[in-house]
């Protein structure tokens, strides 16, 4: 098959067909513990809104504004991309079933990586330490994971001692300690009926789903006879909390917990634009020595960052 133009035009859109169909298709988890924010055509955001708007006041003679460009974050957006050599013989000899597959999975890797930022970027804050580029410090200029003190409350959102183990009992204090916080202005930060949500890698799935889903387990060693006092309890978390299982958590032990919020989370997903294919003519061929490679490709313009300290309990499970 001789590369003319209309033949580049064909492989093209053969491969952009097949890289929709394999995004489309794939489901990240993110956004179930991150809100998106649209930033449009701007490289950076400065978020003022993280520090909360004040409860409503009783209207004397006057309005009276608050102030919300006291406190605030700044999140610059990233550029993602991701890459393939097709050398331009295959495509000569009409080998584009070869590829498919390599390119219906850079569709799900390209659409799942906001997974391994939203999630990748939880455990990293948990640990101190950047492996995803997050930032560290939230909005009140504090490690995200740790003590902080907003409006009139100081807690601490962050479990790294002998109870941090995912027990129902460590799991009911870091619940309560959720249901209590307010936001800088005092406000409740979310509805008695909202559900926790727990966020798991996949060594504790089964134990996190037992947590939320078994309304009786044993506490006592396994062997033990169910007739034996103690031998089991009820677990009141039966059907108060959802699971999500991640993957892209980074350790065996730790654990995160937040409140779901329709509006809210702990983490921003800020994009900028999607990521979209490339591929000849927006990518060119390139020269290797005496091979003639033409390159596919993907761009995408955004960032995770952390966003409210006050939805989010981590534990490290040590």
């Amino acid at each position: 098959m001789e590369l003319t133009s209309s033949a580049l035009t064909l492989f093209r859109t053969k491969f952009e067909t097949i890289f929709n169909e394999a995004y489309n298709l794939a489901t990240p988890q993110a956004e179930k513990v991150a809100f998106t924010f649209n930033s449009g055509r701007v490289e950076q955001v400065m978020h003022r809104w993280l520090q909360g708007i004040r409860s409503p006041i009783e209207f004397i003679d006057e309005r009276k504004g608050s102030n919300v460009t006291t406190a605030g974050q700044t999140v610059v957006n990233k550029m993602w991309e991701d890459t393939i050599d097709i050398p331009k013989l295959s495509l000569e000899r009409d080998q584009y079933g070869v590829y498919t597959p390599l390119v219906s999975r850079l569709g799900q890797v390209v659409k799942l990586h906001r997974d391994k930022l939203v999630f990748g970027g939880l455990s990293d804050l948990l640990s101190g330490s950047s492996t995803t580029g997050i930032s560290l410090n939230s909005y009140d200029g504090t490690a995200f994971y740790g003590s902080h003190t907003i409006g009139t409350q100081t807690f601490n959102n962050k479990n790294s001692g002998s109870g941090s183990t995912l027990t129902q009992a460590n799991l009911i204090a870091a619940i309560t300690s959720l249901r209590a916080r307010k936001d800088s202005q005092g406000n409740a930060l979310m509805a008695a009926t909202a559900r926790p949500l727990l966020v798991v890698p996949p060594a504790l799935e089964f134990t996190a789903r037992a947590l939320a889903t078994q309304a009786w387990f044993p506490v006592a060693a396994p062997g033990t006879a169910l007739s034996t006092t103690g031998a089991s309890g009820e677990n009141i978390l039966a059907g108060a909390l959802d699971v999500v299982v991640s993957p892209y958590l980074q350790t065996n032990t730790e654990w995160h917990l937040t409140i779901v919020d329709p509006l809210f989370k702990p983490i921003l997903l800020q994009i900028e634009k999607e990521n979209e294919f490339l591929a000849p003519p927006q990518f060119f061929q390139n020269w290797f020595a005496d091979k003639e490679i033409y390159r596919i490709g993907t761009r995408g313009l955004y960032v995770a960052a952390p966003a409210l300290p006050e939805f989010a309990y981590g534990s490290t499970g040590a």
